[in-house]
């Protein structure tokens, strides 16, 4: 495992533990923490401090927990000699790691080249001023040479994508016509998705700790009375989704918004300001996608771990979430772990997608669906 010195911004402090966990699933260890307090750039204070404690703890990289801007991580880079990866490049480096379908790779190579295009153009003018360390390019001309080569590249994966995009929006049409509904299941990053896909289809995809285990849709078709529905475990939803990623993958997103209905999976076992967070970005990558109008079950996962206090106050907080945005969606307890509430999220999620509000209504409108 990597050694990485940790920069976290004042603003993002109460994300510790998420960025700890992020750096640890794209395989680095953290031996020390520096505190900055803007979100964008590098003082000189904090610019010495980092320097010093990355020589003392002899890292491989310098992880900056938020955006930095191009010209700070050069003058990092410069006077540490290692490389800097902000928040970005540390999802992107994790993505990287799952990724198994040829379109998951296209869509993070588009990803990482978006976000590298502002360091190679700063790159570009610093050579020009001959300012550049020799670890980051052989001169100015191959850093023109290579902006291009980036440029070109981003066109042709875009191309591609597009292509795969139109199979995606024909293979759905196919189903629908089949008399299918969809379901997917969203939520934020390492909430139970895979998991609670799992329980619901019989299926064994991977599961574990570490963020982003699912970045290729899986479809799974189940029966539940008379019905057939395809349940699709997506990709997680993080906090501050920066616009390139939400392009790059917006092919498996977009599978999202032409879904029939939605579970909505919560961990109901973290601190509630990390629930309210999580589930404001959740909703807001939603609405980003065009799919905030789609009927929608939330599933508060990890009950099973929450003593019944803790519950109805947290189940409370999300229903006022949920009405301060207008959406008016079932609230069920659920556990992964033990299988409690899965069934009646699973029947809950195609009676919302049939346009059923009550379990009366599911009898008359679907048989058996109760």
């Amino acid at each position: 495992m990597k050694k990485a010195l940790l920069i976290i911004p004042r603003a993002r402090r109460h994300q510790i533990d998420e960025a700890l966990a992020l750096a640890e699933s794209a395989n680095y260890k953290v031996a020390g923490i520096v505190k900055a307090r803007d979100e964008w750039r590098i003082n000189k204070g904090v610019l010495a401090e980092t320097v010093k404690a990355a020589r003392d703890n002899g890292v491989d990289a310098i992880i900056y927990y938020g955006n930095l801007q191009p010209s700070s991580a050069f003058k990092v880079m410069k006077e540490a000699g290692v490389r800097v990866i902000d928040r970005v490049e540390l999802i992107l480096e994790i993505f990287s790691e799952h990724a198994g379908s040829r379109e998951a790779r296209l869509q993070i190579e588009m990803a990482k080249i978006k976000h590298e295009l502002p360091m190679v153009r700063e790159l570009i003018r610093r050579s020009k001023m001959g300012e550049y360390p020799g670890f980051l390019g052989p001169g100015g001309y191959a850093i023109d040479s290579y902006y291009r080569h980036l440029t070109r590249r981003l066109a042709k994966i875009r191309r591609e994508l597009e292509k795969i995009r139109l199979t995606i929006k024909e293979r759905a049409e196919k189903r629908r016509h089949g008399g299918m509904i969809h379901v997917s299941i969203v939520g934020y990053a390492s909430a139970g998705k895979t998991s609670i896909f799992n329980r619901i289809t019989g299926e064994s995809k991977p599961v574990g700790e570490k963020y982003f285990t699912t970045l290729h849709p899986k479809h799974k078709l189940v029966k539940l009375g008379g019905v057939k529905a395809i349940f699709i475990d997506t990709v997680g939803f993080i906090r501050d989704v920066p616009p390139e990623v939400i392009e790059a993958f917006f092919s498996t997103l977009e599978e999202v918004s032409l879904s029939d209905s939605l579970i909505f999976v919560v961990d109901v076992s973290e601190p509630e300001r990390d629930l309210r967070e999580k589930l404001r970005a959740g909703l807001k990558t939603l609405a980003d996608i065009g799919a905030s109008s789609i009927p929608m079950v939330v599933g508060l996962n990890k009950v099973d771990m929450v003593d019944p206090l803790d519950y109805e106050r947290k189940s409370y907080m999300v229903r006022e979430i949920l009405y301060s945005l207008s959406r008016e969606s079932p609230i069920i307890p659920v556990s992964a772990r033990t299988g409690e509430g899965l069934e009646e999220l699973s029947r809950a999620s195609i009676a919302v997608a049939l346009g059923v509000e009550t379990c009366t209504q599911q009898i008359s409108m679907a048989g058996s669906l109760c």
